[in-house]
């Protein structure tokens, strides 16, 4: 079993036209910047998240690998034999890194194999995935200058992990690739439309010849498709659609997989928006992913200001909801989570997961922004609880900090999304600011004050600040 996904915009100089990731211009821009102002908010816990004392959910760093310093990644994959890492790249004034590929061979010491500059110094990704079928391959999208994707060759034909070759492109109509999703047993893979007046949402692409991608098909509904998944346990893709009519989870039909059919949806039109920590909202749906041995589903919402985003248990069979008819019965912000002031866009905000089944247990892991690297237990699904949490933040006090360096983005941690590998049985984790990270899951019961992790995984204080020798120096425990 493996799953992967990919990913979302940036923060403060790149703007969120330019990132496609919350899907316009009104990301919670009622202009609240909450009582301080805009100032960073108090270190002190807050109280909305339920505590995981006694609960199922550790995590614990492995090891770290970073290329260019100067370099700024996105959404991390894992190949499906875990021997792999790849992460996606935006170019800065100083990097022109698209994606970068990981040696994973020795968890504890992973080693960057190559850096791939992009195509165009215009040009984004922001999402990478490996072939599932053929060893060597893994495909970047692009977003900006050129738009669509990438096939890269890392030993498939004459490639190699130090001498990587662009073997195709395949240009999208509308607009850039944003996130692709690859089927396990067919030579397909879905690209996602995330424009909001056109009839696609997801592209169908034959791989069958890795050098020469087709588009084969496309369906809707009309909307900006932000995600897709696909879910080999239940035939179906599941895709969340941040802005547009179709704002919302949708659920396709995969029993043919060239030809998707839309089987269920639900709408956040007619839903209550974030108002208060604790408290779900429904707003930008921006991930859709899945539980592979129960009838959930995990939804995430990403905001950039204001109350965050957080992550809605879908019932999809497990009790009264179904496919057809998707349900929500459960939520959690993050452990930490605050209100975002206007020069902390996304901090607190959920971003990309996976669904991790222990045993009797049920466990998500999130690569949560400024929350860093985060375990959540779903085995109850209607209450799902917080438990560990770790930061991303090894080699900061050798970073620049400046603008030039991380688009905005002062400081680490900044964790674009986390990744699991059964195969090898890792978390594979991004940091936009300081690369890759192996991190060990396990349903032992969480540590320290109120279940989130022992002292040294994560200083809640000093992740709060801009100042890199700060962030470096918290008790972290990297």
């Amino acid at each position: 079993m493996n799953r992967r996904r990919v990913l979302s915009g940036t923060a403060g100089a790149l703007s969120l036209a330019l990132a496609g990731c919350t899907g316009g211009d009104d990301a919670n821009d009622d202009g609240d910047t909450g009582d301080d102002g805009g100032s960073t908010p108090s270190p002190d816990r807050p109280d909305h998240a339920r505590s995981g004392e006694g609960v199922a959910g550790r995590i614990d760093p492995l090891g770290h690998a970073t290329g260019s310093s100067d370099a700024f990644y996105t959404y991390g994959a894992i190949s499906p034999d875990g021997e792999w890492g790849v992460l996606g790249g935006f170019p800065t004034d100083r990097s022109d890194i698209a994606s970068t590929l990981v040696d994973l061979d020795d968890l504890e010491e992973p080693a960057i194999a190559h850096g791939l500059e992009t195509a165009d110094p215009a040009t984004r990704t922001n999402a990478v995935e490996f072939d599932a079928h053929e060893d060597g391959l893994y495909y970047r999208s692009q977003e900006g200058s050129i738009e669509g994707i990438e096939v890269v060759d890392f030993g498939w034909r004459d490639g190699s992990p130090e001498e990587p070759e662009i073997v195709a492109s395949l240009e999208t109509p509308n607009t850039g690739v944003h996130r692709l999703t690859t089927h396990p047993t067919e030579p397909v893979i879905y690209l996602v439309d995330h424009v909001s007046n056109t009839d696609t949402g997801v592209f169908t692409v034959d791989v069958s010849s890795p050098d020469a991608p087709e588009i084969v098909d496309q369906v809707g509904p009309t909307g900006g498709c932000h995600d897709v998944e696909y879910d080999p346990v239940r035939d179906v893709v599941h895709a969340a659609y941040i802005h547009g009519a179709a704002e919302g989870y949708v659920i396709y039909d995969a029993s043919d997989p060239y030809d998707l059919q839309v089987l269920g949806q639900f709408e956040y039109d007619d839903q209550p928006d974030y108002t208060a920590l604790g408290e779900p909202g429904f707003e930008h749906c921006h991930q859709a992913g899945y539980d592979p041995e129960r009838d959930l589903a995990v939804i995430g919402d990403e905001t950039q200001t204001g109350m965050p985003g957080g992550k809605h248990v879908f019932d999809i069979g497990w009790d009264e909801g179904s496919l057809e008819d998707p349900q929500p019965i459960g939520f959690t912000h993050s452990p930490d989570a605050r209100e975002m002031a206007t020069n902390e866009s996304f901090w607190w905000t959920t971003h990309f997961h996976d669904v991790v089944p222990r045993g009797d247990e049920t466990l998500l892991v999130d690569g949560g922004y400024r929350q860093g690297a985060w375990v959540c237990n779903l085995t109850d699904p209607r209450e799902p609880t917080p438990t560990e949490r770790i930061a991303t933040v090894s080699g900061a006090s050798d970073l620049s900090g400046d603008a030039d360096n991380s688009i905005g983005i002062a400081s680490p941690p900044f964790a674009w999304g986390a990744t699991y590998n059964e195969a090898r049985d890792v978390v594979f984790v991004s940091d936009s600011l300081t690369g890759a990270y192996t991190l060990s899951l396990s349903d032992d019961e969480a540590r320290g004050a109120e279940g989130r992790g022992p002292d040294g995984h994560y200083d809640s204080e000093a992740v709060q600040e801009d100042d890199l020798e700060t962030v470096a120096n918290g008790e972290h425990g990297f």
